[in-house]
């Protein structure tokens, strides 16, 4: 393929690349504006079938790890299960045998809290999506604490999360779904597409796979 023929696609990827990139920034993935003002509903372990993980960390209070905390959260789903893990953030007693941060906290590797399974479509749908905004606004919302006291594990913050009703926030739900599932679409465009102009630069270079690898690790980092 020539020089020239090569520009040409690379013209025509680059449009494509800033056409989906506007109309991705255009969505509004802001769950809580979807929400709107809703009915609270169950507590997390109350929606389906509560099904308890091994005993880890989260099981384990400021009497164990000082400072302890939520880190970050996940809710992966599966049909309609959905599995709730976390990390936790806490002061170990020995900083030069941890990894710890500005502030001196280390943070542990995901850990399973709990699975929730026999869920409605919608019921999942829901969890999927509010666990992490609970978490991540923290301050109380959705009865939500991020730190562990002497009595409280990080397990029982987590399992202290109140859903909003199901049905109350159904129809806003879905609309939400449905702006996340189109942005999901257009992040694989854009990934795809900014594979394929790296492919036509590396070629319109002749960049050796050495050189190759220098430049994605530069970028990376």
């Amino acid at each position: 393929m020539g020089e020239k023929e090569l520009l040409g696609w690379l013209a025509g990827y680059t449009k494509r690349r800033v056409e989906n990139t506007h109309n991705r920034v255009k969505l509004n993935l802001n769950l809580l504006d979807y929400l709107g003002n809703y009915t609270d509903g169950p507590d997390l372990p109350d929606i389906g079938l509560f099904q308890p993980s091994a005993s880890n960390l989260l099981d384990a209070t400021t009497e164990e790890y000082d400072k302890l905390r939520v880190g970050d959260v996940r809710a992966e789903r599966d049909g309609t299960s959905v599995t709730v893990s976390a990390t936790a953030r806490y002061k170990p007693d020995d900083d030069d045998a941890h990894e710890t941060d500005t502030y001196g906290y280390t943070e542990t590797d995901f850990f399973e809290a709990f699975t929730l399974v026999d869920l409605t479509e919608n019921e999942a749908a829901l969890v999927e999506a509010f666990v992490p905004v609970a978490v991540d606004e923290a301050g109380g919302f959705a009865g939500f604490r991020e730190n562990a006291t002497k009595t409280n594990s990080l397990l029982d913050r987590l399992k202290a999360i109140t859903l909003p009703d199901p049905d109350d926030v159904a129809d806003d739900l879905r609309r939400y779904v449905q702006t996340r599932e189109r942005a999901d679409e257009l992040d694989a465009r854009i990934a795809k597409t900014d594979e394929l102009i790296d492919e036509i630069v590396y070629d319109l270079y002749d960049l050796t796979d050495e050189e190759i690898e220098i430049v994605e690790s530069a970028v990376g980092e």
